[in-house]
């Protein structure tokens, strides 16, 4: 069979890095090719390469055995290529409809005919399973609904190949079962599926084969069957993936640091739990299920409207972020480079954020290099990679840029720290040292509060899990719940409502 895709003999170099050395790669009609590899393995400079973003400095490109050259974004996808980046390409304040048809809009007489692309737009919705409405302006919609409008637009062209990194980053089980389905979808049609994600499940759910990168170089291709997750986290990383979830706890936790009673709002209602001293508790849930509200009320972002917090046994009100920070609450958000980042920015810069705001601090002589001095030591602790500190830090890798934000709440000695999604889109090792670093932090004697749609991740790092359906806690599980534990009690089937547990 020819190939619907074949890469041979990539290669490509940027100033004092060599990202790809002589990688070759190919893609069959109707198969999905996981790609595995950590940040900085080539995956996305060798997608970047087959979007037509970047020319590689050698090798060649073959689409089903036609040699192509493409110099813009634009040629490859007229030569029925597209690719879903994971970093979000939707422009916030126009609509869904407008969106998906950007640079391919229906004309009628001269003009646009908006009622056209609505219906379609509705269709390639409603193919995806989809329920979200053309009209309305993307800066409305979660990161998840984002991703599928993203997908969408990959449809409407009709491609051949299509490119999808992390793309179940940030969708919950039922979207990622979704998104899933679509694949196998895709796939009996005849469209050759490129998949490049760090989720491990899903990845041998999904793949006919999968290929192994490592600074830069291919490890090996092997059919999906060959390739046990074990063997394809060594190739990635160079250990165990049972190395990947630090050891729990070895004390009980201590006095109550955050407890919530009956905290309301327009999202969540009746929400109860207490965070103590040592503990990491998880918040699981599907997409609606307020888990993402509940976060934002703990930061002062969105307020409970009704209800009490406490810190540390003193009542707190929190109605906005400044408050939640000088009260002791971090955040770390699930949308890294639109809440959490200014991307043009040094990473030293990013990290001192909320350091800049204790003006007692910068305002003595000496302070803004303290200041630095303190940062600087952390980010080496937290390793992270950058050439400089004075480096922008939107050219960093996602796992870097995440663990730079993680220094920001460690220097300001936070008590609390409320992670959203807090390895969306990162590579295993970069999750091994965040997950260290949470619990170091819990062992400290602070206390963390992890919203995730990353069940596995939530199974493997908290002491007790939340589990949230329709706004309200539908149950708690103790460490070591299961996934389908969790499902239970997140689709809404627990026999009981919620009564806090405590070990």
């Amino acid at each position: 069979m020819t190939a619907a895709l074949s890469m041979s003999g990539i290669s490509k170099a940027f100033p004092g890095v060599r990202a790809l050395d002589n990688v070759d790669f190919d893609c069959l009609p109707g198969e999905v090719h996981a790609i595995c590899g950590e940040n900085g393995a080539g995956k996305s400079t060798l997608m970047k390469i087959l979007g037509g973003s970047y020319r590689p400095d050698a090798g060649t490109i073959q689409l089903a055995g036609t040699t192509v050259h493409f110099t813009h974004p634009r040629q490859a996808a007229e030569a029925g290529i597209s690719i879903i980046h994971q970093e979000l390409s939707l422009l916030p304040h126009r609509t869904v409809a407008e969106n998906i048809f950007m640079g391919r809009e229906i004309a009628r007489r001269g003009l646009l005919d908006k009622a056209a692309m609505r219906r379609k737009a509705a269709q390639l919705l409603g193919r995806i399973g989809a329920e979200i409405d053309p009209q309305a302006l993307v800066s409305s919609l979660s990161i998840a609904m984002q991703q599928l409008v993203e997908i969408a637009k990959a449809l409407l062209l009709d491609a051949r190949i299509i490119v999808m990194d992390e793309p179940t980053a940030a969708l919950d089980e039922r979207g990622s079962r979704t998104l899933l389905t679509l694949v196998q979808n895709l796939r009996r049609e005849g469209v050759s599926i490129v998949y490049i994600s760090h989720r491990m499940p899903e990845v041998m759910a999904i793949a006919d084969r999968i290929t192994i990168l490592k600074d830069g170089k291919k490890v090996w291709t092997r059919p999906r069957d060959a390739a046990p997750v074990g063997e394809i986290v060594r190739a990635m990383v160079g250990r165990d993936l049972d190395d990947f979830y630090p050891a729990p706890p070895s004390s009980p936790p201590g006095a109550a640091l955050l407890a919530v009673q009956d905290g309301t709002n327009a999202a969540v209602q009746d929400v109860a739990f207490t965070v103590r001293a040592g503990e990491i508790v998880g918040v699981a849930g599907l997409e609606d299920s307020g888990k993402g509200a509940l976060a934002q009320a703990l930061v002062g972002d969105a307020p409970f409207s009704s209800g009490t917090i406490t810190l540390r046994g003193k009542p707190v009100t929190l109605r906005a972020p400044r408050q939640a920070t000088a009260a002791g609450i971090g955040y770390l958000p699930g949308d890294r480079k639109r809440e959490g980042l200014a991307l043009h920015q040094s990473v030293r810069d990013n990290a001192l954020l909320t350091l800049r705001s204790m003006a007692g601090l910068l305002a003595r002589p000496q302070g803004g290099a303290f200041a630095s001095n303190v940062i600087d030591g952390k980010l080496r602790e937290m390793d992270v990679r950058a050439a400089d500190f004075g480096q922008e830090i939107g050219t960093l890798s996602g796992g870097n840029q995440q663990k730079a934000i993680i220094v920001r709440w460690l220097a300001q000695a936070s008590d609390i720290l409320v992670f959203v999604e807090p390895t969306r889109g990162i590579d295993i090792a970069a999750k091994a040292a965040i997950y260290e670093t949470m619990r170091s932090f819990a062992d400290s004697g602070r206390g963390i509060v992890v919203v995730s749609s990353d069940m596995p991740e939530l199974i493997g790092v908290a002491d007790r899990i939340l589990v949230m359906h329709r706004g309200r806690i539908s149950g708690e599980l103790p460490r070591g719940a299961s996934e389908e534990d969790i499902m239970h009690l997140a689709l809404g089937l627990a026999d009981q409502p919620h009564r806090e547990v405590h070990a």
